[in-house]
């Protein structure tokens, strides 16, 4: 298994562009939390922690997508230079106003850091095929992105409490702009990244080159209308992480057990979805991208909608079996995650244009920051109104509302993904040596 990760990474230039690109990733993880303790410790209140924190989030998924289409048209290397040191900049002056900025110049000051953060994981994971004409290569490095997404939210958090505990609040919060911005101008001076010049803004003749597609006679109607139906399916996926949380945060607090041990038993589910990717992508499956994807969902669906079994268990046993029950589970349920994060890249990657493809993936992640905004908010209603029992449900609801949405879109999806100008073109497709039409790619992190 390992082997099969370090042939992805020796391929050339490709450990040159990941490590940086991790450290940015890694940076990005940690940015909420950091916010939250530094405002706690500045002496402000948990809300306006909280406030810096999601206005950082909003900042990224609104300039993600913006940053990325520049990225694609420019080159990822020359807008690095910019806004690497200016997202670790503007992140480092919110760490220095924790304390005496008024209450609203610090989630402002937040929301330009995010807007001035680059999608640096929508960029790795448009790099891959530049390294690799390998169809297998390429699955597995998808699979690679989607467990290192996974092993990052866990590592985040943790690297938090370590740096604030040696240095402060505030010395974790400038030590993670310092992070976001040399990871982010590092990435870009990679060789392979340094490679990629972008796609000129206009023909010789004139046109943009981006409008050439329709001539070509494709039908970028169904297009468009997979690629929608596959964002909120994902975006779906991305609302039951964000409602398991709350869903077990409820669970544990009408068992008395304490809602903060919520944290860990989710990042189990996590630790789950690591082990899974690493299993997933250390071999070569079969079929077509779509099939995969669907066939994930449904081990999910089934994984998840186990879940309230503990509701129902859980009176008849301690409360120290209960929650390693719940926690079984939970590992349980994570080890399809990452797996079906992987087919999702890969299913956009097979209908998007290579010159798209930044701008793609970043419209990927603005998706599933609004699924997980969603999620949380809808879950924490029911929770409310019908209990943790149907808390607990919403996690299964919003993968089955995901698969449905799948197989409702089976035959435009089916027609929109097209093997020429594919980012991630399947096995038999990148055997066949005939040309095709290129479609217009829909505008659509990660």
């Amino acid at each position: 298994m390992v082997r099969a990760y370090l042939e992805l990474l020796r391929l050339p230039g490709a450990s040159a562009a990941a490590v940086p690109a991790a450290l940015a990733r890694l940076a990005g993880t940690m940015v909420p939390i950091a916010l939250l303790l530094a405002c706690v410790q500045s002496g402000r209140s948990l809300a306006a922690g909280a406030a810096a924190g999601a206005a950082y989030a909003v900042g990224s998924a609104v300039g993600g997508p913006f940053t990325g289409r520049l990225m694609d048209r420019a080159g990822p290397s020359r807008v690095l230079r910019i806004t690497g040191p200016l997202a670790g900049l503007t992140l480092a002056a919110a760490a220095l106003i924790a304390a005496g900025a008024p209450a609203a110049v610090l989630p402002a000051t937040a929301c330009a850091a995010g807007l001035a953060t680059a999608p640096v994981g929508a960029s790795m994971r448009a790099l891959w095929p530049s390294l690799t004409e390998d169809a297998a290569l390429r699955q597995r490095a998808f699979s690679f992105e989607a467990m290192l997404s996974e092993l990052l939210f866990i590592l985040g958090p943790t690297a938090v409490t370590v740096l604030t505990t040696l240095t402060g609040a505030r010395g974790a919060l400038l030590a993670t702009a310092v992070l976001l911005g040399v990871g982010g101008l590092a990435y870009g001076q990679a060789p392979a990244v340094r490679a990629r010049a972008g796609r000129p803004a206009a023909t010789p003749g004139g046109a943009d080159p981006s409008k050439a597609a329709p001539e070509q006679g494709a039908e970028p109607t169904p297009v468009r209308a997979a690629a929608t139906a596959v964002l909120v399916a994902i975006a779906l996926t991305a609302a039951l992480s964000s409602g398991l949380v709350v869903a077990v945060t409820a669970s544990l607090r009408d068992q008395g057990s304490a809602p903060e041990l919520a944290g860990t038993l989710v990042a189990l589910q996590s630790a789950g979805s690591v082990a899974g990717g690493l299993l997933y992508g250390a071999r070569t499956f079969g079929g077509t991208t779509y099939g995969r994807y669907l066939r994930l969902l449904i081990v999910l669906t089934l994984a998840l909608a186990a879940l309230p079994a503990v509701r129902v268990l859980a009176p008849g046993l301690p409360a120290g079996w209960a929650l390693v029950l719940l926690g079984v589970l939970l590992v349980l349920s994570g080890l399809p995650m990452a797996p079906a994060g992987a087919e999702e890249f890969q299913l956009i990657g097979e209908m998007t244009a290579q010159r798209k493809a930044t701008q793609a993936f970043a419209g990927v992640g603005s998706f599933i920051a609004l699924g997980s905004a969603a999620g949380s908010a809808l879950t924490g209603v029911v929770a409310d109104r019908a209990g943790p029992g149907a808390a607990l449900c919403m996690p299964a609801a919003f993968t089955l509302a995901s698969l449905l949405l799948s197989l409702a879109a089976r035959r435009a999806i089916t027609r929109a993904v097209s093997p020429a100008p594919a980012l991630f073109p399947t096995p038999a497709a990148a055997a066949d040596p005939t040309p095709a039409p290129t479609p217009d790619p829909r505008g659509t992190q990660t």
